[in-house]
């Protein structure tokens, strides 16, 4: 896969590009389904798939307050694209700037004219330009004149609920793990960079990785069966994903007991994949009264996570 960053990176070629546009946050259900079908439709008239898609989201940039986390970051994002077959991925810096751009510039600047794009699938419920103003009507209009094809993908439902991602988010946010992992095609999971810990855990013994999160949807507190993966490797986990009342409460943390193995994953990016919530955060008498649950969630894990592929 092929990734080019802002409008000038794309390339000149020849064959018939079939563009889909959008965020694409999660890359959930309803993402696969419209990704699906640019894929197939670029490998039938032997084009090329482009997805274009913007960074930061644009509701970071147009209204900041009241932004919502996302679900994964641009790197994990681009992952989940490559794997499902894309060629090229174009990705836009938004700005205010080009927050301003009509509706029916974005099709004749970008889809047509940089992306020379026979063909263009979105939503239903597409909406792009200045202030959303365009949509499929839009688009049915000025496609004709400049040969695009304009084809428009049915929402994906879980019930009576279209997929989207502030959906997924608020499954996320209260808890409802195997909600989220159906509307998502697969465990929801948090990102973030392994760093030094203060060594509690090891001193318990039960040493933990230490992870950073990136800005991004988060569950309740708590301790969770968990996948860790960085790169090609992949470990079953318990995360603590709280303030450790049972030491005072402090800030938010992230850590992770890998079982089984011990791994040196100083400064790599990981991403932990959420499968179980096992309890809620709780406060202990003394450390050894930790020590003793921190056993069971263990043994439960292990049971959870049994029949769990790493990778």
């Amino acid at each position: 896969m092929r990734i080019f960053t802002g409008l000038a990176a794309i390339p000149p070629q020849s064959r018939p590009a079939v563009v889909t546009v959008g965020v694409f946050d999660g890359v959930h259900r309803a993402h696969q389904r419209l990704i699906h079908s640019t894929v197939r439709l670029a490998r039938r008239v032997h084009g090329v798939s482009v997805v274009v898609t913007f960074e930061p989201d644009p509701q970071v940039v147009l209204d900041p307050t009241h932004a919502s986390p996302a679900l994964m970051p641009l790197d994990a994002r681009l992952d989940a694209l490559r794997a499902l077959g894309v060629d090229w991925v174009v990705v836009i810096p938004f700005t205010r700037g080009f927050a301003e751009m009509p509706a029916e510039t974005f099709v004749r600047r970008i889809v047509e004219g940089r992306l020379r794009a026979a063909a263009l699938i979105v939503g239903e419920s597409f909406a792009f330009g200045r202030d959303r103003q365009g949509n499929m009507a839009t688009l049915r209009a000025l496609a004709p004149a400049l040969g695009i094809r304009v084809m428009a993908v049915r929402d994906v439902r879980s019930g009576r609920t279209p997929i989207s991602s502030s959906r997924i988010r608020r499954l996320i946010a209260g808890g409802r793990l195997a909600d989220a992992k159906r509307l998502l095609g697969r465990p929801p999971a948090l990102y973030g960079t392994v760093v030094r810990g203060a060594g509690r855990g090891r001193r318990l013994g039960f040493p933990t990785v230490n992870i950073h999160l990136r800005a991004s949807t988060v569950p309740p507190r708590g301790v969770y069966a968990v996948r860790l993966v960085t790169g090609a490797r992949g470990y079953r986990g318990v995360m603590n994903f709280g303030v450790r009342p049972t030491f005072g409460a402090g800030p938010l943390v992230c850590e992770v007991h890998l079982l089984d193995v011990t791994a040196s994953l100083r400064k790599r990016q990981v991403a932990v994949y959420l499968h179980r919530r096992l309890r809620s955060e709780r406060c202990f008498p003394s450390p050894e009264a930790l020590v003793r649950q921190v056993r069971r969630d263990v043994r439960r894990a292990r049971r959870v996570l049994a029949k769990i592929a790493l990778h």
